[in-house]
């Protein structure tokens, strides 16, 4: 939803940086591994995975735009399973202070993509 808001280069750090989320539980189940695919699909053709280090996210996402897509993102592969696993979550909290963005920022990231879920699950009820 938000990779379009990314370059080449961040989309191929963030495909990288979702399957470590996946995998932070020890497993990453079928949703998981769904969603970094659906990534892989809505990136540029030539995107290639970008292994990148903690230290280096600030100097790759060094706008609020890319800083906020790459957590909505993170958050959406976490998210997918209904399981907030405290490994997935002291991930992306790593992630979010090495970007210089607050616990309440994202926070507030958090809760807007639990409520997309929620919504899903709401219109996916009504098409049954």
């Amino acid at each position: 939803m938000f990779v379009q808001n990314l370059t080449l280069e961040q989309q191929g750090a963030l495909i990288y940086l979702a399957k470590k989320v996946a995998q932070a539980d020890g497993c990453a189940d079928e949703l998981q591994v769904g969603m970094v695919e659906i990534l892989k699909q809505q990136s540029e053709i030539d995107v290639v995975e970008k292994e990148i280090s903690i230290n280096e996210l600030g100097a790759i996402f060094d706008t609020k735009l890319a800083k906020y897509s790459l957590l909505l993102e993170l958050l959406g592969v976490a998210l997918s399973n209904d399981e907030y696993h405290a490994n997935e979550q002291s991930l992306i909290s790593q992630y979010a202070y090495s970007l210089n963005v607050s616990q309440d920022e994202l926070h507030l990231l958090e809760k807007w993509v639990e409520k997309q879920f929620a919504l899903q699950k709401e219109i996916n009820t009504l098409l049954a």
